[in-house]
């Protein structure tokens, strides 16, 4: 059978995620759906993606034996990974790899989508749930769109641990801080910061509608971080007027500046 792509949402991830196949392979046959389209399209392909939301993943996944009966990989996109293996586990789809590209924007929306938004980034797969010849296909999927493809031999957890850390944690930071420092200053007084703020908090612009079912989906290992980082605020907010206090804080720190 010629090699068929669908993708189910058609925003930010998933048109980028078209633009970087169609980039690659010339004349791909590839099928978008959004929501509140038939999937009844999905019958026909041999690779699908899913680049909804999560909690939306999650409700599609134990109708996709019968929508995509000739996929041979189906693969998500989706920021948290063990609920999403969990369920795939459960529907029987030994050909889903669960996955997650390390790349996006503040924008959910197609607008902003790019052929190269993959290139060179972190696209992790979940291979725990999957057979090895979905994860072959994945791997080399991956690799069609740009992304560099990083396996977890886990059900996801692993995956959902680092990710809290690296990504969760500095959305709600961001987040907090940025309606903290609003809430305190007049909003005409906003133009007056330098680009510290703006870099800090660019993650606020984000939208609740795409975060929500992530942050729910991993609560568990998000919420000690946040309550260990409010630990911190609070000897901060103590130590001001330390200077060891001070210099110890910022020594942490160093210990782990990168260039992203």
């Amino acid at each position: 059978m010629d090699e068929r792509l669908a993708i189910v949402g058609d925003g930010l991830i998933g048109r980028s995620v078209r633009l970087a196949y169609e980039r690659r392979v010339p004349g791909a046959v590839v099928a978008s759906f959004d929501r509140g389209d038939d999937l009844a399209g999905l019958a026909e392909a041999t690779t699908v993606v899913l680049a909804a939301p999560v909690d939306a993943i999650l409700g599609l996944i134990p109708r996709l034996a019968r929508l995509a009966p000739n996929a041979a990989l189906i693969i998500d996109t989706g920021s948290t990974k063990q609920a999403i293996a969990q369920a795939s586990r459960a529907a029987g789809l030994t050909q889903f790899v669960p996955g997650h590209p390390m790349a996006g924007g503040t924008s959910s929306g197609p607008r902003g989508a790019r052929a190269d938004l993959f290139d060179g980034r972190t696209w992790f797969l979940v291979a725990g749930p999957a057979n090895p010849a979905a994860v072959a296909r994945a791997r080399d999927f991956v690799s069609t769109v740009g992304g560099v493809p990083v396996e977890m031999a886990d059900d996801g957890e692993a995956h959902d641990r680092l990710v809290a850390a690296i990504s969760h944690l500095p959305q709600v930071v961001a987040t907090a801080l940025l309606a903290r420092v609003g809430e305190t200053v007049a909003a005409d007084d906003l133009r007056h910061a330098g680009a510290g703020l703006r870099d800090t908090t660019r993650l606020a612009g984000s939208e609740a509608s795409m975060w929500a079912p992530i942050l729910d989906t991993n609560a568990a290992a998000l919420a000690p971080l946040l309550r260990a980082l409010a630990r911190d605020l609070e000897a901060a907010a103590d130590g001001l007027t330390n200077r060891a206090q001070v210099e110890g804080l910022f020594a942490r720190a160093h210990r782990f500046t990168f260039d992203p």
